[in-house]
């Protein structure tokens, strides 16, 4: 199935660069299709990789088989056992972020009072009357937690946006291996009324147990250059996925000042965590 909404809405009260902004981004990247089965993104009929994707490249091929067996022999139980257990976790951490995703892109779009954004699963959460969207965990309600947190000189411009590399006018700042991605949030910060100040942010929540790995910080293991100041772990991946997102922006005469996770807890709290810009050596070596 594919995914299509409207979402070059206007948001009450918002400045008029934000409006602005919202439609650019939605005109430059229309022709970026996506297809919830399989998670597939097509342009013109060709399939690109995705920007999660990227920190692949830069990091060991995990050997499910291999580490299975070994763990099987350290703790017990067969090989299956332990492959099994994997993919049950994996599957449950999969749903429930999704779940959450979900949840904060309809309270982002309730909050700016376009309720008819409001994802289909999520609607049984709403209650029209009261104009409320129920958390049904601790996750949900630190998403509740970081959006009143958010100060007033943050505009949200738009949620899961989906953009693509190559859209650069001098050819040579586009990189050769062409990706695409959906980020979760996009805001515009304005500046508190200094215009110099003001440009984009990136944020993009994470429902990750841990976003450090102790093993490869233990052991050393870091990523391949040219990022090797990083971990092989999830922090790194993220590093290098918001990166990505923000090229494309760029590419479009975009200004972006920050890049940062949200880390959702269990215990309805959550984690700002500012990313550094790597966009300048994804550019040389994609």
């Amino acid at each position: 199935m594919k995914i299509e909404k409207n979402y070059d809405i206007v948001i009450e009260g918002e400045p008029k660069i934000v409006t602005e902004i919202r439609h650019k981004i939605i005109k430059a990247f229309e022709d970026l299709e996506f297809y919830e089965e399989g998670h597939r993104y097509l342009l013109h009929g060709v399939q690109l990789p995705s920007v999660s994707t990227l920190s692949h490249k830069f990091k060991d091929e995990f050997d499910a088989v291999k580490k299975s067996i070994s763990t099987a022999k350290k703790q017990g139980f067969t090989p299956q056992y332990w492959l099994d257990e994997w993919k049950y976790n994996s599957l449950k951490a999969t749903i429930l972020g999704t779940r959450v995703h979900a949840f904060g892109e309809s309270l982002g779009y309730l909050r700016a009072k376009h309720p008819e954004l409001i994802v289909d699963e999520i609607l049984p959460q709403y209650i029209e009357e009261k104009n409320w969207l129920i958390p049904i965990c601790g996750k949900e309600e630190a998403i509740i937690k970081f959006m009143n947190d958010l100060p007033p000189s943050y505009w949200l411009v738009m949620n899961e946006a989906k953009v693509y590399s190559g859209k650069n006018p001098d050819e040579t700042l586009n990189p050769k291996n062409q990706y695409c991605g959906t980020f979760d949030m996009l805001y515009y910060y304005d500046g508190d009324g200094d215009e110099s100040k003001a440009g984009l942010c990136i944020f993009d929540y994470k429902t990750n147990k841990d976003l450090k790995n102790s093993y490869s910080r233990k052991n050393n293991k870091r990523m391949y250059e040219p990022f090797s100041e990083y971990y092989q772990e999830s922090l790194g991946d993220y590093i290098v996925q918001l990166s990505g997102y923000q090229i494309p922006l760029e590419d479009i005469g975009l200004k972006v000042l920050d890049r940062k996770l949200i880390w959702l807890k269990d215990n309805g709290n959550y984690e700002k965590i500012k990313l550094p810009d790597v966009t300048k050596k994804l550019r040389k070596i994609l």
